[in-house]
């Protein structure tokens, strides 16, 4: 797999890619709930393909960072950021006066299945209920997303029969296939492995390794050996700062910094 390269390691440039486009750029931001500093002074910028991991300890503010991609934080009304987001080039405020539009090009996949209380298809057809598609066309969206996410062999047969009744492992993949059928332009994937089967989890890896060559994808995750096999990017955050971020190679590396190798090769951060 290809490694484009990343901008910003550990707060400094291991290579000038200023040049380059950016799907995600944050400079100096730093996320806050009530008067607790969550995220500290994140500045990163992502290039329009790959797979990008965050890793760290539970509580560095991985998940914080995806939620302000998209907005979803900003429904609590403790939760603020400072800072600068763009995404895909736009102010993630004021580029985006209409968070629908926002949601559209970010889509966002959670730890925990949410399905909707319908049947399989319907599921997958909430996504074009805003596009003007005939039925066939309709159909064959829903196919090919299905397909990707590796779970058209085992439901094409039922799609009329409940979400709610398929396996979570199954419901993940269903998610991810709802959330290709917007067409979206980055992809926000908060450990979409932790709580499902090893079948399901492959499947999901292969979908991710498959997608980035097209899109963007920002995923957290707690599994190294999964971060080590499926990301072009890695991002290792600790107590709400970025210790050190740079490519697969680099971070996987001798190259690393000291506290990055504790991590990856014991899981154990003493930021």
């Amino acid at each position: 797999m290809s490694s484009p390269k990343l901008s910003l390691v550990s707060g400094h440039s291991s290579a000038d890619s200023s040049a380059e486009p950016h799907c995600i750029h944050m400079d100096g931001f730093s996320a806050y709930y009530g008067d607790n500093c969550i995220v500290s002074d994140v500045n990163l910028r992502l290039p329009p393909k790959g797979v990008t991991c965050l890793i760290g300890p539970s509580g560095a503010g991985k998940s914080t960072i995806l939620r302000w991609l998209n907005r979803i934080n900003e429904e609590s009304e403790r939760a603020s950021f400072s800072g600068k987001i763009e995404v895909l080039g736009r102010d993630v405020l004021k580029g985006y006066p209409d968070v629908t539009e926002l949601r559209r090009k970010v889509g966002m996949v959670f730890q925990q299945p949410c399905v909707f209380p319908c049947s399989i298809y319907d599921n997958m057809l909430m996504g074009l209920r805003s596009r003007k598609l005939s039925k066939g066309e309709a159909r064959s969206i829903i196919e090919q997303s299905l397909k990707a996410a590796s779970l058209w062999d085992e439901v094409s047969h039922r799609l009329a029969q409940p979400a709610s009744a398929l396996s979570l492992g199954q419901q993940q993949r269903l998610c991810l296939a709802r959330a290709l059928v917007l067409e979206p332009e980055v992809l926000l994937l908060d450990e979409p492995t932790a709580s499902i089967d090893p079948v399901s989890s492959r499947a999901i890896e292969a979908f991710v390794i498959e997608q980035g060559r097209e899109i963007p994808i920002i995923m957290v995750t707690h599994n190294i050996g999964q971060a080590k096999r499926i990301s072009d990017h890695v991002i290792f955050l600790c107590d709400g700062q970025i210790v050190e971020q740079g490519t697969r190679a680099h971070m996987f590396s001798m190259r690393s910094a000291e506290k990055t190798r504790t991590y990856i090769t014991e899981e154990f951060c003493d930021c």
